[in-house]
């Protein structure tokens, strides 16, 4: 991508419905597999198993993405949601509010549904998460209290979810915004982190962005750095065949929280 300007997350030209419609809309194949569903099995694999457990989780991802939600609404008892995106925040209390226009979900709430073996209600199934997330709030990496004047509660989980890839421009800032949300998690909580690897740009309708290119030894290095260690790392190559991204990898990590810094 030499000599081609890439847009950051935060311009004003970042549409989140067209983001989610291009890469995890109903009738995606491929990288709705790699970007929502593998994500999901991840998530109830771990919860499942006692692994990951607890009442309250946070949760930073891009975009108003509720996907994974409806699978953690079965083992949280609150969920509060951060984002740095003021137009996502309004797609998401949109969702929350049930609309008119609101992005649909329904396909991740049937793949949840299947995941649960149970039947296919999929209006409960999104109702249980409107039932559960109690907030919504800004969440602003370049302040030293990203919440302002909020204080919340330590978590016993957080996940997040592409959001670091998208919205950190070096390793430093990664570094920095990245210690934030880990400061969040309780000595003995667990993060689940979703990454892109080794890759550069991601497209939104007629628009480049830019991703931070880094690997899974840089995420661990950071965990343990901040206190964390990682229980669990998976990378997937992927499988996707196009021009709208050039990530190479997907990565999975879990990791518990041994100490405070």
């Amino acid at each position: 991508m030499e000599g081609i300007d890439l847009k950051h997350y935060h311009d004003e030209e970042c549409d989140h419905h067209l983001l989610l419609e291009t890469y995890v809309g109903h009738e995606k194949t491929d990288s709705k597999e790699e970007l929502m569903n593998m994500p999901l099995q991840k998530i109830f694999e771990v919860l499942s198993s006692g692994t990951v457990k607890g009442e309250t989780l946070i949760d930073l991802t891009i975009a108003p993405a509720f996907g994974h939600l409806l699978v953690a609404a079965d083992f949280f008892k609150e969920i509060f949601i951060l984002d740095s995106s003021d137009s996502s925040l309004k797609e998401t209390e949109k969702w929350l509010n049930k609309e008119p226009g609101a992005i649909d979900w329904s396909h991740a709430a049937h793949f949840s549904c299947e995941l649960k073996g149970v039947s296919e209600h999929l209006e409960a199934e999104e109702e249980k998460v409107r039932s559960i997330v109690k907030r919504c709030l800004k969440w602003d990496p370049t302040n030293d209290n990203p919440l302002g004047s909020v204080v919340l509660p330590q978590a016993d989980c957080a996940v997040s979810g592409w959001y670091f890839d998208v919205t950190c421009k070096d390793r430093d800032s990664y570094r920095n915004s990245f210690k934030k949300i880990l400061s969040l998690v309780k000595v003995g909580g667990h993060l689940i982190l979703f990454a892109v690897f080794n890759g550069t740009y991601y497209t939104i309708g007629d628009h480049r962005f830019s991703l931070l290119n880094y690997n899974e030894e840089f995420v661990k290095e950071v965990l343990l750095d901040n206190g964390y260690t990682t229980v669990i790392c998976e990378v997937f190559e992927s499988k996707l065949n196009t021009d709208l991204v050039d990530y190479k990898q997907i990565g999975y990590i879990v990791a518990r929280k041994e100490r405070e810094i």
